[in-house]
């Protein structure tokens, strides 16, 4: 029986392929029946590939980045993690710097399926160590009526989930305010995620034409006003 969780705090409902989600403010989304929680572009150790480079950067981000994960896991109480592309930033991110908070958050969560639909930095990065007990697909992955994607792209017969772009929204205000936001982008068949990663950067160019964005701040997902 699904846990009563049917109410993420900030979250926004929805129904995808007949099934009910939630788009959470954690840029992750929640499938309750399935007890299964997704997240693109998480992007471990980019920051530091960067200092690997010389360039100054700051510190902390894989940290910040499994902590939230932790938070995300524990506050759904989800059995399985979906991962879609580009856990690992690069090849230089395979350090102890990176890997070893990695391992202490996979022992934290010993009993979590997680699966990772490898992206276009995991084909530089490499897999993630056979320790952190990830299985690995390319994608489509089918789970259900969704297809488990990197890309953005259309599969048959499924509704696609899918990362890549970290798509961003900008909000316009008073005395020429403008503010960008993270966001969920929606077409038909196709939802893309926004980068779960700290560190990873935005964009509001090349998401598909009539998209609906919802807006990622404040602690909650804001529904696209225009339908």
């Amino acid at each position: 029986m699904t846990p009563d969780i049917d109410a993420p705090v900030g979250a926004l409902a929805t129904t995808l392929a007949g099934e009910r989600v939630w788009l959470l403010p954690e840029r992750a989304l929640w499938w309750p029946a399935a007890r299964t929680v997704f997240v693109a572009d998480v992007h471990l150790g980019k920051a530091a590939s960067f200092r690997a480079l010389g360039q100054p950067v700051p510190a902390g981000t894989t940290r910040d980045n499994l902590d939230r994960l932790s938070a995300l896991v524990d506050g759904v109480r989800a059995a399985r993690l979906v991962v879609l592309g580009d856990f690992l930033h690069a090849a230089a991110a395979r350090q102890a710097g990176v890997l070893d908070p990695a391992h202490r958050w996979r022992e934290r969560h010993a009993g979590l399926d997680c699966l990772l639909i490898r992206g276009n930095h995991d084909s530089h990065a490499g897999d993630p160590p056979a320790t952190l007990r990830f299985e690995l697909a390319d994608e489509p992955r089918r789970l259900g009526p969704f297809a488990a994607c990197h890309h953005p792209r259309r599969v048959a017969q499924a509704y696609v989930l899918a990362g890549h772009l970290h798509p961003a929204m900008t909000l316009h205000g008073r005395a020429h305010e403008r503010q960008r936001l993270p966001c969920f982008c929606e077409v038909e068949g196709l939802m893309i995620l926004p980068a779960f990663g700290a560190f990873t950067g935005t964009t509001v160019e090349g998401l598909p034409p009539g998209a609906r964005c919802h807006a990622v701040g404040g602690g909650a997902v804001w529904a696209d006003p225009h339908p």
